[in-house]
């Protein structure tokens, strides 16, 4: 496993817990939105990489 995809899945794990953190904390999933479109696109981006091989 290369090193950028070993960051790409960290930073759709972080944004994930650090979403789902933020709409339990703030109770509004709408104002905290972006952080999960974040995970998601890194998400993406890992798995684009990983078929490419």
């Amino acid at each position: 496993m290369k090193l950028s995809s070993v960051i790409l899945m960290a930073i759709a794990v972080v944004f994930t817990v650090i979403g789902i953190h933020r709409v339990i904390v703030e109770n509004d999933i709408i104002a905290n939105y972006w952080i999960f479109m974040v995970s998601l696109g890194a998400l993406m981006l890992y798995r684009y990489q990983n078929r490419k091989k």
